[in-house]
């Protein structure tokens, strides 16, 4: 149990004490008067156009843009009512490629992410992989978590950019194809590779951790999860195209040296393809959680993943669980409550009565 003396008072979040302990509860597979409940939903940042009038030449100006940044986050803290557990949490967002960036990776910004090209050819002949702590995308991220910190007190959360430092972060730097031909033609290679890529990133980690603790902020990622302790997203998109015995060779071990690193880890399970490697998963065993994104279209509907989301609560995890507003009431029929987190994506007049009916539950 955790202990919540160090209490936090945030002028968009009030009730911030009593909905982190509805987190920490949920990290331990208990409930204190009602299961979690996020007013978002995954991707929800992918879904908005960004495309605004301004002074910058290309996508990548504005992206790097830090007072313009950061200050459209604070602007849209008036126009937003952070009810259950949906937090108001700045995180420097340089797309989900960050790290990748942080190792001098091209990369080409558009809209709502940037893209990058595969520049490691040769396995045997490696270019320098070392996190470049001066190069500009590394120092636009700091300068904007800086820039956070002198505006939060009071108000909201910083958090840590989206970094990915296994299998994901390697897949884009080599390409997911010659990737998939590494496992087998060239094994020893890739896993030199994989630990090459994966070096500092702890100390990547630490760096922003110690800015962010040295001005009594909380661990919170894109996620938006805070815990008093380390937070971490684990992740490996790349398994949907791999069996589960290369799963286990390749991505695993990279994978529990991740998440030994941190307190609390939420795996962020992306899709009908990465069901395959559910049961390796579940070994973790400093794993709090189960992101669970089923997809769109015919893998939407929540109903049809019930067998999963059950057999994830039955290993004693717990589980964030998308769905829509008319799919609530017969997921509460069916489900037992412990451990779920729902994130729904409900207007703010809705929001009330759904908390509501997640209280009877």
């Amino acid at each position: 149990m955790a202990d919540f003396d160090n209490t936090r008072s945030f002028q968009f979040k009030p009730d911030f004490d009593m909905c982190l302990a509805r987190i920490y509860a949920w990290y331990e597979q208990r409930i204190i008067d009602r299961p979690p409940v996020r007013f978002l939903h995954h991707n929800i940042e992918y879904e908005k156009h960004r495309t605004v009038k301004g002074p910058w030449k290309t996508s990548e100006e504005r992206w790097l843009d830090v007072d313009f940044q950061v200050q459209t986050f604070i602007d849209s803290l008036e126009t937003t009512e952070f009810l259950g557990e949906t937090f108001p949490v700045y995180w420097p967002n340089l797309s989900s490629l960050a790290y990748n960036l942080f190792l001098g990776q091209p990369a080409v910004f558009d809209d709502v992410t940037a893209w990058t090209h595969p520049c490691i050819d040769d396995l045997e002949d490696l270019p320098t992989l070392k996190v470049q702590w001066d190069g500009k995308y590394f120092k636009a991220v700091e300068a904007m978590t800086q820039r956070a910190l002198e505006l939060a007190e009071g108000k909201f959360m910083v958090g840590y950019t989206e970094m990915y430092a296994g299998i994901d972060c390697t897949a884009m730097l080599r390409a997911a194809e010659k990737l998939c031909l590494d496992l087998i033609l060239r094994p020893e290679p890739l896993k030199h590779l994989i630990d090459l890529v994966f070096e500092e990133f702890p100390q990547v980690y630490n760096h922003f951790d110690r800015i962010l603790k040295e001005h009594n902020q909380l661990s919170a990622t894109w996620m938006n999860l805070p815990s008093f302790e380390t937070f971490n997203v684990l992740a490996c998109d790349f398994a949907t195209n791999i069996s589960p015995v290369h799963f286990e060779e390749f991505c695993m071990p990279i994978i529990r040296k991740e998440a030994k690193l941190f307190k609390h880890n939420v795996y962020h399970l992306d899709g009908p393809g990465i069901t395959r490697h559910i049961d390796a998963i579940l070994t973790l065993p400093n794993l709090q959680a189960i992101h669970w994104v089923q997809g769109y279209g015919i893998n939407e509907p929540i109903m049809q993943w019930l067998p999963l989301i059950k057999k994830i609560q039955e290993a004693g995890k717990s589980v964030i669980v998308d769905l829509k507003m008319h799919e609530l009431d017969e997921f509460i029929k069916k489900v037992d409550p412990t451990g779920i987190m729902f994130w729904i994506p409900a207007e703010p007049s809705e929001q009330k009565d759904i908390l509501e009916r997640v209280s009877q539950w």
